[in-house]
């Protein structure tokens, strides 16, 4: 517990340092800001379809459509904000040699490998912008939004966001083993489209995949679920374990892929 904790101050004093280096160049912040709000904009076509057809999709309505794309948007703001721009950037760290000196520092290589890099413009605003999305769906739909919900909600997408992170850190361990591994890193990218609608879009043996197999539908989906009382048991008790097993797998494979790396870009 001391080390999480230890870890967690580091990582909201990057933050910071992110923040503070990101201040330097506030047209570019501001860009950015924009080009998040162009992205939600291509988002919530879903939303304007559904009301538009005012249909049923799957068994949900427009309004429940609305909690999914919500949560959808909510947990991107923690993988464009926190993880992805890491994770892109590890491929270069390797093939430069950069990443020489994240080995070096005091602190555990896993973390700092992926959690030194922050956007928390982008964060913000997916963030926000996901939960008022979500907070109207409910609200919409008749649904009483209590603490027990809310807490139910966030831990979901906390769990979420912890299998996304450890989805995402799978494949792009193969960067020690071959270096330069940008398509993998945008072939991994492309997998977080398939939460922009609900799962209830593909059939059964899609789902069982997305589920248990590549878990990418627990990331985004179930916190939905949850909030619309539609989570089954199974799937409760699975979105508690897969953030524990799936965080372990990843932690395991990048110990063992972190022992190919040859140093200085060789």
């Amino acid at each position: 517990m001391r080390e999480i904790v230890r870890h967690f101050s580091i990582w909201l004093r990057l933050v910071r340092i992110n923040f503070m280096s990101q201040m330097e160049y506030r047209a570019n912040f501001i860009t950015g800001i924009m080009m998040e709000a162009g992205y939600l904009l291509a988002k919530t076509m879903y939303v304007i379809v559904a009301y538009s057809a005012g249909k049923r999709i799957g068994g949900f309505s427009p309004d429940e459509i609305l909690v999914f794309v919500g949560s959808y948007v909510a947990l991107t703001g923690f993988y464009a904000g926190v993880f992805a721009m890491n994770l892109f950037q590890l491929s270069r760290l390797v093939h430069d040699g950069s990443f020489d000196l994240i080995l070096v520092k005091p602190v555990n290589t896993q973390f700092l490998a992926t959690f030194r890099r922050s956007d928390m413009g982008a964060f913000f605003f997916d963030t926000i912008a996901g939960i008022i999305m979500v907070i109207v769906g409910l609200a919409r739909s008749g649904i009483a939004i209590d603490l027990p919900l809310v807490l139910g909600w966030s831990f979901f997408a906390s769990a979420g966001a912890a299998v996304g992170y450890a989805l995402w850190i799978i494949p792009m361990t193969l960067v020690f083993r071959i270096v330069r591994a940008d398509a993998i890193a945008g072939l991994a990218d492309t997998f977080w489209d398939f939460n922009n609608v609900p799962m209830v879009v593909y059939n059964r043996i899609g789902q069982a995949v997305g589920v248990f197999v590549i878990p990418i539908f627990v990331i985004t989906n179930f916190p939905a679920l949850f909030a619309l009382g539609r989570l089954p048991p199974v799937w409760f008790a699975w979105g508690i374990a897969a953030p524990v097993i799936f965080g372990w797998i990843a932690s395991h494979i990048w110990n063992s892929a972190i022992k190919q790396y040859a140093s200085g870009g060789n």
